[in-house]
């Protein structure tokens, strides 16, 4: 009887709210954005106020905000940019921008800026021209970079400290990151309890370790270059690096790190792990107290380059075939509203991720001494090349290849042949019917 009351009670309360929210958006014109930032997560109620503060400060626009936990969102937005059922504004990843501009799926904001007199307009200057240049088609923006993430070197200075070393030791070149990883590597059983370091683990990518050597996937034709000597190179490298444990044990302690739901260094399973800035953050919300810090990823010892993957996130405005001039520009004023440095800087504290504006990130990450040494990676962060034929060429296309040589169901020689045929082939496939 109890909760009968209780519901009879709530059910007034929620046809008042939500009358409360039809007089909230009476008269205006309404726009969806959708985000990363789900009901239940840190950053939602932050996100929230972002939003609520666009609402409350003019009369004209009512942005409905809906958000999407991480994977959840790839999904969503997929579907909906195919069914032209797209959010008026939401996130993607910069470096295929060009397929949706070229699909027709985004405005122009290059012309929105260009025609737009107010003194809230978007300063271009503030955003690197290394991701802008992805985020153009035929010369106009069709997007805009919204975080600048960039992949370091994480270690965990108590770990380093049980052998007497210090931030002045961390390694620089990939010979000597093997001799220290091998340092603090742990077995007990025949079971590894702690790697020192190990470069498929984290954010570390094989296309990564390849731009440090100043090589790339792919020519400037667009076909793959995996029958160098310089690939072999960098495998061998990859897969001989713990080669004193067998793959089973290495793929048993990475599941095991999997099954404890919690990165392995903020478990303290790896001394030194490659990420992204998202793991300062991942370190902070498991209640990590142990001391860390950051560092350029080690290079190869003859010419490397300091280099490191960026793949940020770009913010995109989707037309979806209908050009609604009204919504296009509730969601242009929105968009100007994220890309402001004051609001910037509230997204950085909501969601812990580095943003796209130079000058809101220097004065955010300015008392934080990890975060600060991360945003200098950024400069030296690049993104990987669009390639119309392989679209998932660096994931889904490449994985099967990557496996084998690590296995040593492949040579490695062998692995890099068969994934240049895998795609050649389909670039075959794709010029006969692209013509």
């Amino acid at each position: 009887m109890k909760k009968l009351f209780i519901f009879i009670t709530l059910i007034p309360m929620i046809f008042m709210l939500a009358s409360c929210k039809d007089k909230d958006m009476e008269g205006k014109v309404v726009i969806d954005f959708w985000h990363m930032s789900p009901v239940g997560s840190p950053s939602f109620s932050p996100m929230k106020q972002i939003i609520n503060e666009f609402n409350d400060s003019q009369d004209k626009y009512f942005v409905k905000g809906t958000g999407f936990s991480f994977w959840d969102y790839w999904d969503k937005i997929s579907l909906s940019i195919s069914g032209r059922t797209a959010p008026d504004l939401g996130l993607s990843t910069i470096d295929d921008v060009y397929g949706r501009a070229k699909g027709k799926v985004l405005y122009n904001i290059s012309e929105l800026i260009e025609n737009d007199e107010s003194e809230n307009n978007i300063d271009l200057d503030e955003f690197r021209e290394s991701q802008l240049e992805f985020a153009r088609y035929e010369g106009s923006l069709y997007a805009l970079p919204f975080t600048a993430t960039a992949r370091a070197l994480y270690y965990n200075l108590d770990i380093l400290a049980e052998k007497g070393y210090d931030e002045d030791d961390i390694p620089t070149t990939w010979s000597e990151l093997k001799a220290f990883a091998k340092e603090f590597d742990k077995v007990q059983n025949g079971e590894i309890v702690r790697l020192g370091f190990d470069p498929t683990y984290g954010n570390a990518t094989y296309h990564g370790w390849l731009w440090q050597t100043g090589e790339d996937f792919f020519d400037e034709e667009l076909n793959p270059t995996l029958n160098t000597a310089t690939h072999v190179m960098v495998l061998n490298w990859i897969k001989n690096f713990n080669s004193e444990f067998t793959r089973a044990q290495l793929q048993t302690f990475g599941e095991s790190n999997n099954i404890l739901g919690i990165d392995p260094f903020a478990a303290q399973r790896v001394a030194m792990i490659v990420h992204d800035d998202g793991l300062d953050q991942k370190i902070k919300d498991a209640g990590g107290t142990f001391r860390y810090s950051v560092a350029p990823i080690p290079v190869p010892d003859e010419n490397g380059i300091h280099v490191n993957w960026g793949s940020g996130f770009s913010i995109e405005m989707y037309d979806n075939g209908k050009n609604d001039t009204a919504r296009k520009e509730a969601a242009f004023e929105f968009l100007k509203f994220l890309m402001s440095k004051e609001t910037q800087i509230k997204l950085a504290k909501a969601n812990g991720w580095l943003m796209s504006h130079k000058s809101a990130m220097v004065e955010y990450t300015a008392d934080k001494p990890i975060l600060k040494k991360l945003l200098a990676e950024v400069d030296y962060a690049m993104d990987k090349v669009y390639v119309p034929y392989a679209p998932s060429w660096h994931g889904n296309d490449w994985q099967p290849f990557y496996t084998q040589a690590l296995e040593g169901t492949k040579t490695v020689e062998q692995a890099l042949a068969d994934a240049r045929a895998h795609y050649l082939q389909k670039k075959q496939n794709w010029e006969t019917t692209n013509k």
